[in-house]
């Protein structure tokens, strides 16, 4: 079966793909959507990835509710969550180390119909705490899809190069380039990072996709390069979910196939 790969424009997922407005974050520029709707505010799935590599976990605060999203569990690193939001323009929301503000993410140009929505905020350097974010939103698709995230961080060239591998239950295989967005067909795959540093994790992460899920494979991780001064946390992949709960309507593609457009 001849396949291709969806690639997103611009930089990977970051402030550009999806017209995301700039926000502060401690020395951070961040982006992410908005949205009105004559009959009220559209609701959405907010899909937060934790990828700030720590050992400490994030608290997420709604500034327009005063509420924490994360209730009285933040989040621990390589943790996602899906929180069903009516957003509007303008929204701000706060990821807190205890009492320390790492960054803030600002909303607006919100798409105009319900979909998923990825937020990840990730370690800026390993010898600082701000945060800087990746967000990405869905586009409507009948087909399971899963987006190729690159969330680690090093100093110079380390990590710069790898893909992640993906195989499905036939024994096919491709290399995704971070940043490609690939529909899927329903069935289950085993995914592990793919070339570039010899230090990453080659563990399989199995995943399972059905009807129209929505899936993240993200590659986590901070290099500080050796030095002393800052933290470094090993290149790992992460993938969410890895099974889905609920069964979604979609027109089925071949159990467990590759279901990219043939070039």
């Amino acid at each position: 079966m001849a396949m291709a790969i969806i690639l997103l424009l611009g930089v990977c997922l970051t402030h550009q793909a999806l017209s995301l407005k700039t926000a502060k974050s401690n020395n951070s520029e961040v982006e992410e959507p908005e949205s009105n709707d004559v009959l009220g505010l559209i609701e959405h799935q907010l899909l937060i990835c934790n990828a700030y590599a720590s050992n400490e976990s994030l608290a997420v605060y709604r500034v327009q509710e005063s509420r924490y999203l994360t209730g009285d569990v933040p989040m621990a690193y390589k943790e996602c969550r899906s929180f069903p939001l009516r957003l509007q323009e303008g929204e701000g929301f706060e990821f807190q180390q205890g009492d320390l503000k790492v960054g803030t993410f600002s909303t607006t140009g919100l798409p105009q119909a319900s979909t998923t929505l990825l937020l990840a905020p990730v370690r800026r350097s390993p010898f600082g705490r701000s945060a800087k974010f990746m967000s990405h939103a869905f586009v409507e698709n009948k087909a399971a899809e899963v987006i190729v995230v690159d969330a680690f961080g090093a100093e110079g060239d380390a990590g710069k190069d790898g893909a992640v591998k993906i195989v499905d239950q036939g024994g096919d295989g491709k290399s995704l380039p971070f940043g490609a967005i690939v529909p899927l067909g329903p069935g289950k795959y085993e995914l592990a990072l793919d070339g570039g540093s010899s230090s990453h994790s080659k563990a399989e992460v199995p995943m399972e996709t059905l009807g129209s899920s929505r899936h993240v494979a993200m590659r986590v991780g901070i290099d500080a390069g050796g030095s002393k001064d800052g933290e470094s946390f090993p290149q790992e992949l992460v993938v969410f979910p890895q099974v889905v709960a609920v069964a979604q309507d979609s027109e089925a593609s071949p159990q467990g196939e590759f279901a990219w457009p043939a070039v």
